[in-house]
């Protein structure tokens, strides 16, 4: 018998500043799910994960979350605001008995709970905010760019900690290597749309081309259809007739349907090389001083 899902989005549209972000978006998380959330910069990564976890509420469709099911959110900029210090925060809505959790965890990220917020950097925060999640040990954990401002030493932990966990988890990373590793399915976000792949990060750039590469013959078709019809419509003195409106009428849609669809964006492509070292000087400066703050 099939499992329920632990989360569910359908039929999700949002908008922002009058732009759609998404148009009627459906994805599941089942237990168990360890999926990588792709897509390019822009294209709604975060703002999807904060539907997911019931932060941003969508302008038309529903989310459903299993009965009993708790979700984790670990986002890019966390907020400790109201903590004297990290290990405040990390130990915050703990469940009973899990201090050792914390304990272990926080050894694994290095992270210092004696720190203050006040003084801790971008880093020593996020850390925090991953020990917290990780000992709260939700049913499904969502994850935006958890390895931002790690050391090697700290990824490498957080990787041998997910490989082992049987928590579902859905994973934002521009860290190839740590999604190829981690990752059974992808999600991946093209143009408002979400498409799942029952496999891992690995192989997803040849997935996406095959799917590109259909979408580019399918318009070619369109296009030689239009331009065929088009031809007809100018020439063929039969256009104007009644009984012949009706394959007028299919241009205008075939036209329609051409223009509605969204076209994707363009990928730069840069060849660099690397010149011989340079004797020349680049800058000099004296009695040069930098301060942060008052």
């Amino acid at each position: 018998m099939a499992r329920a899902p632990l989360l569910q989005l359908s039929g999700i549209s949002l908008t922002f500043g009058g732009n759609p972000v998404f148009d009627d978006l459906t994805l599941v998380v089942q237990p168990g799910d360890r999926v990588a959330l792709v897509g390019r910069n822009g294209s709604g990564k975060s703002t999807l994960m904060k539907v997911m976890a019931g932060l941003v509420e969508a302008d038309s469709g529903t989310r459903t979350i299993a009965p009993g099911t708790t979700v984790g959110y670990m986002e890019q900029d966390p907020d400790l605001s109201g903590f004297e210090t990290l290990g405040d925060f990390a130990a915050s809505h703990l469940p009973d008995g899990m201090e050792y959790r914390l304990a272990v965890v926080a050894e694994g990220l290095k992270f210092r709970p004696e720190a203050p917020v006040a003084t801790a950097s971008g880093g020593e925060k996020r850390r925090a905010a991953l020990a917290k999640l990780l000992a709260e040990a939700p049913d499904l954990m969502l994850l935006d760019e958890p390895t931002n401002h790690f050391d090697i030493q700290a990824i490498e932990w957080l990787e041998e900690e997910l490989s082992s966990t049987r928590t579902a988890f859905v994973l934002i990373s521009h860290d190839r290597a740590f999604l190829r590793a981690l990752t059974k399915a992808t999600l991946w976000i093209d143009r408002g749309e979400v498409r799942r792949r029952d496999s891992g990060f690995d192989g997803f750039e040849d997935w996406r081309e095959t799917i590109w590469a259909e979408e580019d013959e399918a318009r070619h078709k369109l296009d030689r259809k239009i331009k065929a019809e088009a031809k007809w419509a100018v020439e063929g003195i039969s256009a104007r007739r009644k009984r012949n409106q009706g394959r007028v009428r299919a241009l205008a849609a075939l036209r329609e349907e051409r223009s509605s669809q969204i076209r994707r964006q363009g990928t730069a492509a840069m060849a660099l090389e690397s010149g011989p070292t340079s004797g020349k000087k680049v800058i000099e400066a004296q009695h040069l001083t930098k301060s942060f703050g008052d």
